[in-house]
C-alpha cells in the first residue's frame, strides 16, 4: 500500500512539472535533473515505508583545512534540528567527495498523494540556497545568513529568538519555570 502511495506521490509530483510518466526504477529511484545544475534524487524504502529526497549541495571537498573547517561549521549549525536543511539534514562522503542534503517524506497510511508535490519546492529551493552559500565558503567569502525560502503554500519554519518570550536575553528567561 506504501509503495503504491509512492508512486501517485511521484505521478502527482511529475504531473506538477509536465513530466507525464514519471516512475520509479528497479531500485525503486527516480533521479531528476534541475535547472541543468544539480539532481534529485527520489528513493523510496519499502522496509520503512518512506521516501528519500537528497541532492549533493558539493561536489568536491576544500584541499585546505581552513576552509574545509568553515565548511562543516557552516553546515552543522544549519543542519542543526534539521532547522535550515527543511527538516532534513546533510551527509558528507569523504571518499568520493560529496556533500548530500536529505528530507524524508512518510509514506504510510494517511499520506495524501500531493505530498511530494507540496513539499519538493521547498526542499529545491533550500538544495539551491545551500549550494549559493556552500560556493561563497568555497571562494573565501562571507556566505551570508540563511533566508527561508519563500515558495507558495511551502511550509515554513519557525523559531522564537532568545529576545521574543518572556523578555531578556538572560539565558532562560524565554521558558516558563514550572
Amino acid at each position: 500500500m506504501s509503495y503504491e502511495n509512492a508512486k501517485a506521490n511521484l505521478r502527482e509530483f511529475g504531473k506538477e512539472l509536465n513530466l507525464e510518466g514519471l516512475d520509479f526504477d528497479e531500485n525503486s529511484t527516480c533521479i531528476l535533473g534541475i535547472d541543468n545544475t544539480f539532481s534529485l534524487h527520489l528513493t523510496y524504502e519499502k522496509n520503512s515505508d518512506r521516501m528519500y529526497l537528497y541532492s549533493p549541495v558539493l561536489d568536491g571537498l576544500p584541499k585546505d583545512d581552513k576552509t574545509k573547517l568553515k565548511l562543516y561549521q557552516l553546515l552543522l549549525e544549519g543542519s542543526m534540528l534539521g532547522g535550515q536543511m527543511a527538516g532534513g539534514g546533510v551527509g558528507v562522503a569523504t571518499k568520493e567527495e560529496l556533500i548530500l542534503m536529505h528530507c524524508v517524506l512518510d509514506m504510510g497510511l494517511g499520506t495524501e498523494a500531493i505530498a511530494l508535490r507540496r513539499f519538493a519546492p521547498l526542499f529545491v529551493e533550500t538544495v539551491e540556497k545551500w549550494r549559493t552559500m556552500i560556493s561563497k565558503v568555497m571562494n573565501g567569502e562571507d556566505p551570508g545568513t540563511f533566508q527561508y525560502p519563500t515558495h507558495p503554500g511551502a511550509p515554513t519554519p519557525s523559531m522564537s529568538s532568545p529576545s521574543q518570550g518572556t523578555g531578556g536575553s538572560k539565558p532562560g528567561s524565554q521558558y516558563i519555570k514550572i
